[in-house]
This record gives structure tokens, C-alpha cells and sequence, in this order.
């Protein structure tokens, strides 16, 4: 039977400039289907030119990532933004100053899949696809309820995107979430706070701040916040009212009131 899978993060970087701590992907949770990874970057910096083999999405949390591509042009993203780093586009990410951001790369990061270059190659430059460039995604409030906020960085309603979304969510207080059982895989990276998944015959599982958790497709799952947590989410595919399986269910404690759902389900009708 599918039940949830604790894991904990590990530090894939450390530099005096950055630390880059893996929540999912081929090194901490040991699968190739994405990695999640959160990143500090501590001073101004660069990385080298890459050309990654894998699609990334990116999401600044604090201070400001300048990425640069095709002929020097520059994409910047300010506290709050997302952009969309197709796969084949060669870019160089420059930090101006302290920083830090969640990425996702699709399928799992991999030092062989970044083919990150030792300095500038013109060959590389010549070889890698002058179209594609960086798209800056707006956010989207896609739940804003009296017990929770889900914002949608990536997905069917920020970016038209059904191959993942990509939600960071603030939770008011003590609350929790109806019964559901979502068809599709559910990244959870607890970001403060803590939150309670009941599963199977009443069996609990406890994360705290720090950790992360995967959610089989198809478990069935009720989330419980015994506290205020704000958390990240990747779901693959992207999430969908009809896809989530979730369960009627209304009362006092539950943090999604039906006005919320509605507003949920018409973002998506839109989309």
C-alpha cells in the first residue's frame, strides 16, 4: 500500500558563497523525476555558463537572481518572482548580492545533465538554441481563504503549464484539509511550522521545519496543521480541482471554505 515518505534534506553545495540543501532529487531522495532544491547564496557571486538538459523553475524568495543568455541580454527576478528556464538554454546565474530561492529542475539535476562549461565556449554558445530565453511567470493568489493562502508560481493557472505545478502556501493557524486522494505525486518541503498527514488505518507522520515529504499518487490523505507553517509544493502533474480526489467535507476547523473552492475551481475553468 502507498504510504508517505520522510526526507530529509542534504547540503549537495557548500561554498563560501552559497549552500545548495537537495529536498528531493537523485541524491536525497534517490529518484530522477525531479529535485527540489532551496538555495542561500551569503554574497555576490556567479556560476559558469550551463546548458542544462533539464527544464528548471525558479522561484526568488529574498534579494534578486540576474540570470544572462543569448547575447548578453539579462533576465532579473526580485523578491517574490518565478521564471521559467526552458531545457537547451544556455545562461549564466549571477547573484548581485545575498539571496536565496527554491528550484526545480524536471527531470531530477545531475552534474552531467547541467553541462556546465569550464569558461565561455564559443562552440557552446554557436551550438545552443539563440531562441529560447528565461519567462518571467506571474504568481497567482489561486486559494486565499480565511485559513490558507495558496500561491501558484507554476501550473495550470499561472503559467498554463499541466506538466507540474509549483505553490508556496501560508497557513493561518491550527487547521487542516479535507480527505484526499490526488492523482499525482505530491514534493512537500515544510518551511516553517509543522504539518500532520493521517493516512491508511489512522496512521500519523510528523514533519517539522526543514524536512519534506513525498505523497504517492493515489494515497489517500487528510493534512493537518497543528500550528501556523507556511510550505512549498511540487506536484506532478499539475494539480487540478479534478485531479486532487478531494472529499466533501466542511467544518469549522477545515481551512478551505467553499468560496475558496469555488474561486479555485473557476481559476482553473478559466485556464
Amino acid at each position: 500500500m502507498a504510504a508517505p515518505v520522510v526526507v530529509k534534506p542534504v547540503v549537495v553545495v557548500e561554498t563560501s558563497e552559497l549552500t545548495i540543501s537537495e529536498y528531493f532529487g537523485r541524491v536525497a531522495s534517490k529518484q530522477d523525476a525531479a529535485s527540489v532544491a532551496k538555495v542561500e547564496v551569503r554574497a555576490a557571486t556567479e556560476a559558469r555558463f550551463q546548458t542544462p538538459s533539464f527544464q528548471e523553475h525558479v522561484i526568488c524568495t529574498e534579494g534578486c537572481i540576474e540570470l544572462v543568455y543569448g547575447e548578453g541580454q539579462r533576465c532579473r527576478l526580485e523578491q517574490g518572482q518565478g521564471a521559467f528556464l526552458p531545457r537547451g538554454l544556455r545562461v549564466k546565474w549571477t547573484w548581485p548580492g545575498p539571496a536565496r530561492y527554491t528550484v526545480v529542475c524536471l527531470p531530477a539535476f545531475s552534474p552531467e545533465m547541467s553541462n556546465s562549461e569550464e569558461a565561455p565556449s564559443d562552440a557552446a554558445k554557436a551550438a545552443a538554441d539563440s531562441t529560447l530565453a528565461p519567462i518571467v511567470v506571474q504568481k497567482v493568489d489561486v486559494v486565499d481563504a480565511p485559513g490558507i493562502t495558496i500561491t501558484e508560481h507554476f501550473g495550470k493557472v499561472a503559467s498554463k503549464d499541466p506538466v507540474c505545478s509549483l505553490a508556496m502556501a501560508t497557513v493561518k493557524g491550527a487547521s487542516e484539509e479535507a480527505y484526499q486522494a490526488p492523482l499525482f505525486d505530491e514534493f512537500v518541503v515544510c518551511d516553517a511550522g509543522s504539518i500532520e498527514f493521517l493516512h491508511g488505518d489512522g496512521e500519523r507522520i510528523k514533519i517539522q521545519a526543514g524536512e519534506a515529504i513525498f505523497l504517492p499518487k493515489g494515497l489517500r490523505v487528510k493534512w493537518i496543521w497543528p500550528e501556523a507553517t507556511r510550505y512549498t509544493v511540487l506536484c506532478l502533474p499539475a494539480f487540478s480541482p479534478e485531479l486532487s480526489g478531494r472529499e466533501a467535507e466542511e467544518s469549522a476547523t477545515v481551512a478551505k471554505d467553499s468560496a475558496s473552492m469555488k474561486r479555485l475551481e473557476a481559476l482553473h475553468a478559466d485556464s
